[in-house]
């Protein structure tokens, strides 16, 4: 599209209209892996896959350390032994994969933060209480391991949400703890998985691991050189 300009000098020219000055960066989606340089082998291999986006190699660990970390994952295990692969698809499963809250709870949240409740359901709703309301504690910012005893030890409900995995910053002894004390974790913005890249033998062993991650997710084959 075109339209008159006048340059500097106050004569009339043909010409683009003006540049805002933003440009479009592709969407980003993290590789994870159990390492960083074992997720990179799956770059090049899944590029054309998401020709939109920009893939980043990181480790689990990373992963759930960086709070501004992409939303939107593709797993991807080691590939060089079965049992470590489903060991590492279970730790995503349990660290990772965290559901969105109820519909209700959602839009209460929201109206409470003034934004839009656009996060699709993700989980069975929690049980009503006595009175038919659902009650959540809403933890916003970290979640470190003080606050979380702290919210333990007090009467308050069971059923945890936090803004993202990555904002509950405590061990897996203490999440292990706190699972046996009945609480429930969901999130605000819970993290999509596009794809498994999975080798040939995680491939045939599906039905192992088909209930850690979202039903609809695809398996990309991919096999390692020997």
């Amino acid at each position: 599209m075109t339209e008159k300009l006048r340059d500097r000098h106050g004569m009339d020219r043909r010409g683009r209209l003006p540049s805002t000055g933003r440009v479009d960066r592709p969407r980003p989606i993290a590789l994870v892996g159990p390492t960083a340089a074992g997720a990179r082998f799956f770059e090049a291999r899944l590029a054309s896959r998401f020709p939109d986006s920009r893939l980043e190699a990181v480790s689990l660990s990373r992963f759930l350390s960086d709070r501004r970390a992409p939303a939107r994952i593709v797993l991807c295990p080691a590939g060089g032994n079965l049992s470590a692969d489903l060991a590492f698809l279970r730790a995503v499963r349990r660290r990772v994969l965290w559901p969105a809250p109820a519909a209700d709870l959602r839009g209460a949240i929201a109206g409470l933060r003034g934004f839009d409740d656009a996060t699709p359901d993700a989980m069975p709703p929690p049980a009503p209480t006595r009175s038919g309301r659902r009650t959540a504690l809403l933890l916003e910012g970290d979640v470190t391991p003080e606050r979380a005893r702290e919210a333990a030890a007090a009467p308050s409900p069971r059923h945890w949400i936090a803004e993202r995995v990555q904002r509950v910053r405590i061990g897996e002894s203490l999440l292990e703890e706190l699972r046996r004390l009945g609480i429930r974790w969901s999130v605000l913005e819970p993290v999509e998985v596009l794809a498994v890249g999975a080798s040939p033998e995680l491939a045939r062993a599906h039905p192992r691991w088909s209930r850690w991650v979202p039903g609809a997710v695809p398996i990309r084959v991919i096999a390692r050189p020997k």
